[in-house]
């Protein structure tokens, strides 16, 4: 365990490389995934977007969006913090 800056946990240490992690990996193929379904709409609409086709893109968005930091953003904060928790209870 290095010890830098007083005793205080080093960042780099507890946080570790964003492809590393499941959850950081997962977020990406979801942004992936809704970009994939908005770009599969545009194509099948063929330029004739109507208010029904903007409304189900806005719903694709929005929902996307409320998943994704709901769930997984949530999820690497909640393990975040039990990690940072671990360790500051083995240096005690």
């Amino acid at each position: 365990m290095n010890k830098q800056n007083d005793g205080k946990l080093d960042l780099e240490e507890i946080v570790g490389l964003p492809l590393q992690s499941k959850k950081f990996l997962a977020y990406l193929i979801s942004e992936i995934g809704w970009k994939a379904i908005i770009f599969y709409v545009l194509y099948k609409v063929d330029n004739k977007i109507d208010p029904s086709v903007t409304t189900l893109l806005i719903t694709i968005v929005i929902t996307s969006g409320f998943i994704q930091i709901g769930y997984i953003l949530g999820q690497v904060a909640l393990d975040k913090y039990i990690e940072i928790t671990k360790k500051s209870d083995k240096e005690k």
